[in-house]
C-alpha cells in the first residue's frame, strides 16, 4: 500500500478466486466521478470481505501504519470498517448490484481470516405505501405518484432548477435496505438528472409535508442510483423519506421513470443484526483516472 500511494489517485483491493462483471472499470469510474466532491473513506462494490474495496490512495499510508500497529491484536477482517469509522464514515457506502463475485468455495484458511458475507438476494421490490410531494411542474397530464408507482407510468417535467425536489413519504416508518433511483428513457438514455442526489429522512412532519431531519445516501451516478442502505450500529431508527434533490439547473426534460424500494421483513432481522459492513484486507490494485 506504501508503494502505492503515487501511483494513482484510487486504490482498489482485490482477493483471488474473484470474477467480474463486464464493464466494471467503467461503473466504478463513473461511481468514483459522482462522489468526487464528497466525502468518503471506502466505496464498496461488492458484499465480499475485500474485493471492489476501493480507497484514497492520499489515506494509504495511515491504513498502512493502522496494519503494522496492531496486527497482533486484531483480526485481519476488522480493520477495514474500524478504518473507516476513524474516518468519520459511520455506514458502508455499497453500491448495487455487486460487479464482483467470487469462484467456487472458500479454501478454509481464508474463509478464517476474511469471513464471507452471504450475497443478498433482494427479488422484486416491495414499495411500502406512501405519498409523493414535487415542487416541479409536470407535463402531460403527469402526477408525482407515477414515478413511485412499479408500472410502466414515470413523472415527467421541464427545466428542473436547483433545489427542485420529490419527496416519497412513507405511510409509517420502515426499515429500507436498498432503494434504486431510475431517470432519463431506458432504451435512448436521454431526459436523465445530469446533477442530482438521493437523502434518506427521518422524523415525519405533520400532515405528511417531508422530514425535519435527511441524511446523503448518494449521488446518481449517470442518472441512476442504486444503493444498498445501512443504518448505525444499534440504532433503531426507520425510514420515513427518500427524496430526490436536484442540484444543478437544467434546461431540458427531466424523465423520473421508478424509485424502487426494498424493505427488511421480520425474518431478516437476525441476519442483518449481525452484519455492520466489516471487511477485510488483502492484495491491492491501483487504479488510474481512466474509464
Amino acid at each position: 500500500m506504501n508503494f502505492a500511494i503515487n501511483l494513482s489517485e484510487y486504490f482498489l483491493t482485490m482477493e483471488d478466486y474473484v470474477y467480474c462483471t463486464s464493464k466494471f472499470i467503467s461503473t466504478i469510474y463513473w461511481a468514483l466521478s459522482a462522489w468526487k466532491e464528497l466525502p468518503w473513506a471506502i466505496l464498496e462494490f461488492s458484499s465480499l470481505s475485500l474485493s471492489g474495496k476501493v480507497f484514497h490512495t492520499s489515506d494509504l499510508s495511515r491504513l498502512a501504519s493502522l496494519f503494522l500497529l496492531f496486527h497482533k491484536d486484531i483480526p485481519i477482517y476488522l480493520f477495514l470498517s474500524e478504518f473507516r469509522l476513524l474516518l468519520a464514515q459511520n455506514v458502508p457506502i455499497r453500491f448495487s448490484p455487486s460487479v464482483f463475485f467470487h469462484i467456487g468455495k472458500y479454501p478454509a484458511f481464508e474463509d478464517t481470516c476474511f469471513p464471507v458475507e452471504k450475497e443478498k438476494v433482494f427479488g422484486e421490490p416491495d414499495n411500502p405505501v406512501a405519498s409523493v410531494l414535487t415542487d416541479m411542474m409536470a407535463e402531460m397530464n403527469g402526477i408525482p405518484q407515477y414515478a413511485y408507482t412499479l408500472n410502466k407510468e414515470c413523472y415527467s417535467t421541464l427545466n428542473p432548477v436547483r433545489g427542485n425536489y420529490l419527496t416519497v413519504i412513507l405511510e409509517k416508518p420502515q426499515k429500507v435496505i436498498r432503494i434504486e433511483v431510475l431517470t432519463g428513457s431506458d432504451k435512448k438514455g436521454l431526459y436523465w438528472l445530469q446533477q442530482g442526489q438521493v437523502e434518506l429522512g427521518y422524523d415525519p412532519l405533520e400532515n405528511s409535508r417531508g422530514c425535519t431531519r435527511y441524511t446523503l445516501l448518494g449521488p446518481l451516478v449517470e442518472g441512476n442510483l442504486d444503493q444498498r442502505v445501512f443504518y448505525e450500529e444499534d440504532s433503531v431508527e426507520e425510514l420515513s423519506c427518500i427524496r430526490l434533490l436536484v442540484l444543478a439547473s437544467q434546461e431540458s426534460w427531466l424523465l423520473i421513470r421508478q424509485i424502487k424500494v426494498w424493505t427488511q421483513h421480520e425474518e431478516e432481522e437476525s441476519y442483518y443484526s449481525g452484519n455492520s459492513g466489516k471487511v477485510g484486507f488483502g492484495n491491492g490494485i491501483n487504479m488510474a483516472n481512466q474509464k
